[in-house]
Protein backbone atom coordinates (compact mmCIF):
# COMPACT_ATOMS: atom_id res chain seq x y z
CA UNK A 1 0.00 0.00 0.00
CA UNK A 2 1.63 3.59 -0.78
CA UNK A 3 0.63 7.06 0.40
CA UNK A 4 -1.31 9.34 -2.25
CA UNK A 5 -1.89 12.41 -3.00
CA UNK A 6 -4.62 14.30 -4.49
CA UNK A 7 -7.33 16.63 -4.48
CA UNK A 8 -5.11 19.27 -2.50
CA UNK A 9 -5.39 16.58 -0.18
CA UNK A 10 -3.23 13.43 1.57
CA UNK A 11 -4.54 10.26 1.28
CA UNK A 12 -4.02 6.94 3.11
CA UNK A 13 -4.88 3.37 1.76
CA UNK A 14 -7.32 2.21 4.03
CA UNK A 15 -9.29 -0.65 5.32
CA UNK A 16 -12.15 -0.59 7.94
CA UNK A 17 -13.15 -4.19 9.30
CA UNK A 18 -15.24 -4.98 12.10
CA UNK A 19 -13.24 -7.45 14.48
CA UNK A 20 -15.40 -9.18 17.05
CA UNK A 21 -17.86 -6.81 18.73
CA UNK A 22 -15.70 -3.65 17.59
CA UNK A 23 -14.88 -1.76 14.71
CA UNK A 24 -11.25 -0.27 13.42
CA UNK A 25 -9.33 1.26 10.95
CA UNK A 26 -6.55 -0.52 9.71
CA UNK A 27 -3.48 1.27 8.72
CA UNK A 28 0.10 -0.01 7.25
CA UNK A 29 2.70 1.44 9.10
CA UNK A 30 4.84 2.02 6.56
CA UNK A 31 2.28 4.87 4.85
CA UNK A 32 2.60 6.76 8.23
CA UNK A 33 5.38 9.00 9.86
CA UNK A 34 7.55 7.40 12.77
CA UNK A 35 5.68 7.05 16.23
CA UNK A 36 5.23 10.34 18.05
CA UNK A 37 3.53 13.85 17.36
CA UNK A 38 3.37 13.77 13.66
CA UNK A 39 1.85 10.20 13.39
CA UNK A 40 -0.50 11.11 16.37
CA UNK A 41 -1.66 14.13 14.17
CA UNK A 42 -2.24 12.47 11.36
CA UNK A 43 -4.02 9.49 13.19
CA UNK A 44 -6.39 12.07 14.75
CA UNK A 45 -7.41 13.80 11.36
CA UNK A 46 -8.42 10.61 10.13
CA UNK A 47 -10.65 9.92 12.91
CA UNK A 48 -12.32 12.92 13.05
CA UNK A 49 -10.71 13.65 16.73
CA UNK A 50 -11.06 15.41 18.99
CA UNK A 51 -14.76 15.95 18.49
CA UNK A 52 -17.95 14.07 20.41
CA UNK A 53 -19.39 13.19 16.85
CA UNK A 54 -16.24 12.78 15.00
CA UNK A 55 -17.84 14.37 12.51
CA UNK A 56 -14.96 15.35 10.42
CA UNK A 57 -13.44 11.48 10.12
CA UNK A 58 -14.07 8.12 9.63
CA UNK A 59 -14.46 7.76 14.13
CA UNK A 60 -18.20 6.13 15.01
CA UNK A 61 -17.95 8.36 17.73
CA UNK A 62 -18.26 5.52 20.67
CA UNK A 63 -15.25 3.63 22.42
CA UNK A 64 -15.86 0.50 20.63
CA UNK A 65 -15.74 2.02 16.87
CA UNK A 66 -13.06 4.32 17.77
CA UNK A 67 -10.01 1.85 17.37
CA UNK A 68 -7.26 1.49 15.64
CA UNK A 69 -4.65 -1.02 14.29
CA UNK A 70 -1.18 -0.10 12.75
CA UNK A 71 -0.22 -2.98 10.84
CA UNK A 72 3.26 -3.72 8.93
CA UNK A 73 5.98 -6.39 8.65
CA UNK A 74 6.81 -8.86 11.52
CA UNK A 75 9.80 -7.60 14.25
CA UNK A 76 9.84 -10.94 15.51
CA UNK A 77 10.83 -13.84 13.75
CA UNK A 78 8.40 -16.40 14.98
CA UNK A 79 5.09 -14.42 13.68
CA UNK A 80 3.68 -13.31 10.71
CA UNK A 81 2.93 -9.74 10.80
CA UNK A 82 2.80 -7.06 13.29
CA UNK A 83 -0.44 -5.50 14.47
CA UNK A 84 -0.20 -1.88 16.89
CA UNK A 85 -3.35 -0.91 18.56
CA UNK A 86 -4.25 2.69 19.27
CA UNK A 87 -7.22 3.62 21.07
CA UNK A 88 -8.20 7.18 19.92
CA UNK A 89 -9.68 9.17 22.30
CA UNK A 90 -13.19 10.74 20.90
CA UNK A 91 -12.70 14.50 23.60
CA UNK A 92 -9.14 14.61 23.97
CA UNK A 93 -6.21 14.77 21.26
CA UNK A 94 -4.85 11.95 22.75
CA UNK A 95 -3.99 8.11 21.44
CA UNK A 96 -3.20 5.73 24.26
CA UNK A 97 -0.68 3.55 22.49
CA UNK A 98 -0.46 1.31 25.78
CA UNK A 99 -3.14 -1.32 25.72
CA UNK A 100 -3.81 -4.06 23.47
CA UNK A 101 -7.25 -4.88 22.03
CA UNK A 102 -9.06 -8.66 21.99
CA UNK A 103 -11.47 -7.24 19.52
CA UNK A 104 -9.57 -5.71 17.23
CA UNK A 105 -7.48 -8.41 17.24
CA UNK A 106 -9.83 -10.42 15.39
CA UNK A 107 -9.56 -7.51 12.29
CA UNK A 108 -5.85 -7.90 12.52
CA UNK A 109 -6.65 -11.82 12.00
CA UNK A 110 -8.47 -11.08 9.04
CA UNK A 111 -6.55 -8.54 8.07
CA UNK A 112 -3.57 -10.93 7.52
CA UNK A 113 -5.32 -13.37 6.35
CA UNK A 114 -6.48 -11.13 3.34
CA UNK A 115 -2.69 -9.92 2.79
CA UNK A 116 -1.87 -14.26 2.04
CA UNK A 117 0.15 -14.27 5.43
CA UNK A 118 0.74 -17.28 7.83
CA UNK A 119 0.54 -20.82 6.96
CA UNK A 120 -2.40 -22.66 5.52
CA UNK A 121 -3.41 -25.77 6.31
CA UNK A 122 -6.38 -27.30 5.03
CA UNK A 123 -9.22 -24.87 4.23
CA UNK A 124 -7.35 -23.06 7.65
CA UNK A 125 -4.65 -19.83 7.78
CA UNK A 126 -2.80 -20.36 10.86
CA UNK A 127 -1.42 -16.85 11.80
CA UNK A 128 1.19 -15.45 14.35
CA UNK A 129 0.61 -11.95 15.13
CA UNK A 130 3.28 -9.68 16.99
CA UNK A 131 0.96 -7.97 19.14
CA UNK A 132 3.39 -4.74 19.54
CA UNK A 133 2.16 -2.52 22.26
CA UNK A 134 3.14 -5.82 24.58
CA UNK A 135 5.60 -7.85 22.40
CA UNK A 136 3.55 -10.92 22.95
CA UNK A 137 2.40 -13.72 20.30
CA UNK A 138 -1.08 -14.00 19.60
CA UNK A 139 -2.09 -17.63 17.64
CA UNK A 140 -5.18 -17.20 14.95
CA UNK A 141 -7.23 -19.00 12.84
CA UNK A 142 -8.57 -17.78 9.60
CA UNK A 143 -11.29 -19.88 7.81
CA UNK A 144 -10.77 -19.76 4.13
CA UNK A 145 -12.70 -20.25 0.76
CA UNK A 146 -11.35 -20.46 -2.49
CA UNK A 147 -7.69 -19.22 -0.75
CA UNK A 148 -9.55 -16.09 0.52
CA UNK A 149 -10.91 -15.75 4.20
CA UNK A 150 -14.44 -17.38 4.63
CA UNK A 151 -17.28 -14.37 4.80
CA UNK A 152 -20.16 -16.79 5.02
CA UNK A 153 -20.87 -18.83 8.55
CA UNK A 154 -23.77 -19.69 11.67
CA UNK A 155 -21.48 -18.27 14.10
CA UNK A 156 -22.63 -15.42 16.23
CA UNK A 157 -21.52 -13.08 18.85
CA UNK A 158 -23.29 -10.73 21.15
CA UNK A 159 -23.37 -7.51 19.82
CA UNK A 160 -23.45 -8.01 16.78
CA UNK A 161 -26.45 -8.64 14.44
CA UNK A 162 -26.25 -11.86 12.49
CA UNK A 163 -24.16 -14.73 12.17
CA UNK A 164 -20.70 -15.28 10.37
CA UNK A 165 -17.61 -17.55 9.67
CA UNK A 166 -15.70 -18.59 13.16
CA UNK A 167 -11.96 -17.61 13.12
CA UNK A 168 -10.05 -18.69 16.67
CA UNK A 169 -7.97 -16.02 19.13
CA UNK A 170 -5.23 -17.97 21.48
CA UNK A 171 -4.35 -15.51 24.13
CA UNK A 172 -2.13 -17.97 25.13
CA UNK A 173 1.42 -15.70 25.69
CA UNK A 174 -0.29 -12.89 27.57
CA UNK A 175 -0.14 -13.60 31.12
CA UNK A 176 1.80 -10.47 32.44
CA UNK A 177 1.45 -8.77 29.41
CA UNK A 178 0.33 -4.92 31.38
CA UNK A 179 2.82 -4.82 33.90
CA UNK A 180 5.47 -7.40 32.50
CA UNK A 181 5.19 -9.51 35.57
CA UNK A 182 3.30 -12.28 37.22
CA UNK A 183 -0.75 -13.16 36.53
CA UNK A 184 -1.40 -11.90 39.79
CA UNK A 185 0.37 -8.34 40.40
CA UNK A 186 -0.27 -8.29 44.04
CA UNK A 187 0.85 -11.98 44.46
CA UNK A 188 -2.66 -12.42 46.21
CA UNK A 189 -6.05 -13.72 43.95
CA UNK A 190 -8.22 -11.25 46.17
CA UNK A 191 -6.98 -8.02 48.20
CA UNK A 192 -8.50 -5.50 49.97
CA UNK A 193 -8.30 -1.64 49.11
CA UNK A 194 -9.41 1.10 50.83
CA UNK A 195 -11.19 3.12 48.03
CA UNK A 196 -12.13 7.00 49.13
CA UNK A 197 -15.81 7.39 48.57
CA UNK A 198 -16.30 3.64 48.66
CA UNK A 199 -14.85 2.46 51.66
CA UNK A 200 -12.94 -1.35 51.91
CA UNK A 201 -13.82 -2.83 48.81
CA UNK A 202 -12.25 -6.21 47.69
CA UNK A 203 -10.25 -6.51 44.46
CA UNK A 204 -9.37 -9.06 42.51
CA UNK A 205 -6.06 -7.43 40.10
CA UNK A 206 -5.33 -10.04 37.52
CA UNK A 207 -2.88 -8.87 34.43
CA UNK A 208 -4.02 -10.63 31.55
CA UNK A 209 -3.92 -9.34 27.82
CA UNK A 210 -4.64 -6.28 29.59
CA UNK A 211 -4.77 -5.28 33.25
CA UNK A 212 -8.12 -6.11 35.16
CA UNK A 213 -9.63 -5.35 38.01
CA UNK A 214 -12.84 -7.55 39.43
CA UNK A 215 -15.06 -6.76 41.92
CA UNK A 216 -18.39 -7.79 43.13
CA UNK A 217 -21.17 -6.14 41.31
CA UNK A 218 -23.08 -6.15 45.07
CA UNK A 219 -20.21 -4.47 46.61
CA UNK A 220 -20.15 -1.69 44.35
CA UNK A 221 -24.40 -1.07 44.07
CA UNK A 222 -24.09 -2.89 40.31
CA UNK A 223 -27.52 -4.51 39.34
CA UNK A 224 -27.05 -6.79 36.42
CA UNK A 225 -30.25 -6.64 35.42
CA UNK A 226 -30.53 -3.10 34.99
CA UNK A 227 -29.94 -2.08 30.77
CA UNK A 228 -26.27 -0.96 30.08
CA UNK A 229 -27.84 2.55 29.22
CA UNK A 230 -29.57 2.75 32.40
CA UNK A 231 -25.88 1.53 34.49
CA UNK A 232 -24.29 4.55 31.99
CA UNK A 233 -26.84 7.07 33.38
CA UNK A 234 -26.13 5.99 36.61
CA UNK A 235 -23.15 9.01 37.52
CA UNK A 236 -22.53 7.76 41.09
CA UNK A 237 -21.99 4.01 39.99
CA UNK A 238 -20.03 4.98 37.18
CA UNK A 239 -18.11 7.48 39.67
CA UNK A 240 -17.38 4.81 42.19
CA UNK A 241 -16.17 2.30 39.49
CA UNK A 242 -13.75 5.23 38.26
CA UNK A 243 -12.54 5.68 42.08
CA UNK A 244 -11.58 1.91 42.48
CA UNK A 245 -9.92 2.08 39.02
CA UNK A 246 -7.81 5.08 40.67
CA UNK A 247 -7.10 4.14 43.64
CA UNK A 248 -5.64 0.54 43.19
CA UNK A 249 -3.84 2.22 39.95
CA UNK A 250 -2.35 4.01 42.58
CA UNK A 251 -1.86 1.63 45.30
CA UNK A 252 -0.50 -0.85 42.74
CA UNK A 253 2.02 1.84 41.54
CA UNK A 254 0.24 1.22 37.73
CA UNK A 255 -0.92 4.96 37.20
CA UNK A 256 -0.03 7.81 39.73
CA UNK A 257 0.92 11.15 40.66
CA UNK A 258 -0.67 14.67 40.13
CA UNK A 259 -1.77 13.81 36.57
CA UNK A 260 -3.60 10.24 37.22
CA UNK A 261 -7.45 11.47 36.61
CA UNK A 262 -6.18 12.76 32.96
CA UNK A 263 -4.09 9.60 32.51
CA UNK A 264 -6.92 7.30 33.36
CA UNK A 265 -9.38 9.17 30.86
CA UNK A 266 -6.90 8.20 28.13
CA UNK A 267 -5.51 4.75 29.67
CA UNK A 268 -7.78 2.01 28.47
CA UNK A 269 -5.93 -0.09 31.19
CA UNK A 270 -7.25 -0.78 33.73
CA UNK A 271 -10.42 -2.29 32.74
CA UNK A 272 -12.88 -2.83 36.02
CA UNK A 273 -15.19 -5.49 36.38
CA UNK A 274 -18.34 -6.14 38.06
CA UNK A 275 -19.29 -9.86 38.74
CA UNK A 276 -21.89 -11.64 39.54
CA UNK A 277 -23.22 -15.61 39.69
CA UNK A 278 -25.23 -15.99 36.53
CA UNK A 279 -28.17 -13.86 36.42
CA UNK A 280 -30.93 -13.79 34.21
CA UNK A 281 -31.07 -10.18 31.88
CA UNK A 282 -32.16 -8.26 28.91
CA UNK A 283 -29.82 -7.78 26.83
CA UNK A 284 -29.09 -4.64 24.65
CA UNK A 285 -30.98 -5.99 21.59
CA UNK A 286 -34.18 -6.84 23.94
CA UNK A 287 -33.41 -11.26 24.05
CA UNK A 288 -33.47 -12.77 27.31
CA UNK A 289 -30.18 -13.91 28.19
CA UNK A 290 -31.22 -16.66 30.73
CA UNK A 291 -28.95 -17.98 33.92
CA UNK A 292 -28.82 -21.31 32.49
CA UNK A 293 -26.97 -20.02 29.48
CA UNK A 294 -23.65 -18.45 31.64
CA UNK A 295 -21.45 -19.55 33.91
CA UNK A 296 -20.93 -15.58 35.20
CA UNK A 297 -22.27 -12.18 34.52
CA UNK A 298 -20.30 -9.62 33.93
CA UNK A 299 -20.05 -6.10 33.39
CA UNK A 300 -17.07 -3.61 32.16
CA UNK A 301 -16.54 -0.47 32.13
CA UNK A 302 -13.21 1.71 31.50
CA UNK A 303 -12.58 5.77 31.12
CA UNK A 304 -16.09 6.12 32.50
CA UNK A 305 -18.00 4.22 30.03
CA UNK A 306 -19.46 1.01 30.52
CA UNK A 307 -18.78 -1.76 27.02
CA UNK A 308 -21.97 -2.20 25.17
CA UNK A 309 -20.85 -5.48 24.39
CA UNK A 310 -17.56 -7.06 26.16
CA UNK A 311 -13.74 -6.59 25.64
CA UNK A 312 -11.85 -9.74 23.84
CA UNK A 313 -8.86 -9.01 25.66
CA UNK A 314 -11.67 -8.66 28.93
CA UNK A 315 -12.72 -11.85 28.29
CA UNK A 316 -9.50 -13.83 28.03
CA UNK A 317 -8.77 -12.39 31.60
CA UNK A 318 -12.14 -13.36 32.71
CA UNK A 319 -11.69 -16.54 31.39
CA UNK A 320 -8.34 -17.01 33.11
CA UNK A 321 -9.48 -15.66 36.80
CA UNK A 322 -12.17 -18.03 36.49
CA UNK A 323 -10.28 -20.33 37.15
CA UNK A 324 -7.69 -19.11 39.55
CA UNK A 325 -8.75 -20.48 43.16
CA UNK A 326 -9.88 -17.06 45.25
CA UNK A 327 -10.33 -14.58 43.13
CA UNK A 328 -13.78 -12.57 43.11
CA UNK A 329 -14.27 -13.59 39.26
CA UNK A 330 -13.43 -17.43 40.66
CA UNK A 331 -16.32 -17.43 43.41
CA UNK A 332 -18.51 -15.78 40.85
CA UNK A 333 -18.21 -18.48 38.68
CA UNK A 334 -20.75 -21.44 38.32
CA UNK A 335 -18.47 -24.12 35.69
CA UNK A 336 -16.00 -26.37 36.88
CA UNK A 337 -11.72 -26.08 36.48
CA UNK A 338 -10.50 -29.46 37.50
CA UNK A 339 -6.77 -28.39 37.19
CA UNK A 340 -4.71 -28.69 34.56
CA UNK A 341 -7.36 -29.53 31.88
CA UNK A 342 -9.07 -26.95 29.46
CA UNK A 343 -12.21 -25.54 30.75
CA UNK A 344 -15.23 -23.27 29.66
CA UNK A 345 -16.06 -19.92 30.90
CA UNK A 346 -19.35 -18.49 29.32
CA UNK A 347 -19.96 -15.05 30.34
CA UNK A 348 -22.76 -12.88 30.07
CA UNK A 349 -22.32 -9.50 29.03
CA UNK A 350 -24.57 -6.75 27.48
CA UNK A 351 -24.93 -8.03 24.30
CA UNK A 352 -25.13 -11.62 24.59
CA UNK A 353 -22.98 -14.49 25.86
CA UNK A 354 -18.94 -15.31 24.69
CA UNK A 355 -17.38 -18.63 25.74
CA UNK A 356 -13.93 -18.54 26.76
CA UNK A 357 -11.36 -22.04 26.80
CA UNK A 358 -9.17 -21.31 28.77
CA UNK A 359 -6.28 -23.50 30.54
CA UNK A 360 -3.56 -23.14 33.23
CA UNK A 361 -1.32 -25.07 35.23
CA UNK A 362 0.73 -24.00 38.37
CA UNK A 363 4.17 -24.70 39.66
CA UNK A 364 5.59 -23.59 42.57
CA UNK A 365 2.92 -21.07 42.98
CA UNK A 366 3.38 -19.27 39.66
CA UNK A 367 0.23 -19.78 37.30
CA UNK A 368 0.99 -19.98 33.82
CA UNK A 369 -1.31 -20.09 31.07
CA UNK A 370 -1.69 -22.99 28.55
CA UNK A 371 -4.67 -21.41 26.61
CA UNK A 372 -6.93 -18.47 26.62
CA UNK A 373 -8.80 -18.97 23.24
CA UNK A 374 -12.26 -17.50 22.13
CA UNK A 375 -13.89 -17.56 18.99
CA UNK A 376 -14.59 -14.26 16.96
CA UNK A 377 -15.71 -13.03 13.96
CA UNK A 378 -14.53 -10.16 11.38
CA UNK A 379 -15.52 -9.10 8.55
CA UNK A 380 -14.27 -6.40 5.29
CA UNK A 381 -16.33 -3.48 5.66
CA UNK A 382 -14.41 -1.03 3.07
CA UNK A 383 -11.05 -1.20 1.44
CA UNK A 384 -9.76 2.36 0.04
CA UNK A 385 -8.04 5.85 0.48
CA UNK A 386 -8.92 8.39 3.52
CA UNK A 387 -7.83 11.79 2.46
CA UNK A 388 -7.38 14.39 5.25
CA UNK A 389 -6.65 18.16 5.06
Amino acid sequence: MARSFGFNMTGYSTQIIRGGSSKGIHLDIRDLPPAGPERDEVILKIFGSPDMRQIDGLGGADKLTSKLAVMGPPTREDCDIDYLFGQVNIAMPKIDWKSNCGNISAGAALYAALSGKGKIVGNTAEIYIHQANTGRRLRALVPLRNEFPETEGNFNIGGVPGTGARLDLDFYDFAGSALGGNILPTGNPTDRFDIPGVGPLDVSVVDMANLHFFVRAKDIGLDPTRSIYALQEDKELVNRLEAVRKAVSNEIGFITGPDADEQLKISMNPLIFAVAPPTTYNATNDFTVDKESQDITSRSLARFAFSKAYPGSGSAGTGIACGIEGTVAQEAYAGRNEGDKPYSVKIGHPGGVLEVVAETSENDGVISVKKAQLGRTARLIMDGTCYIR
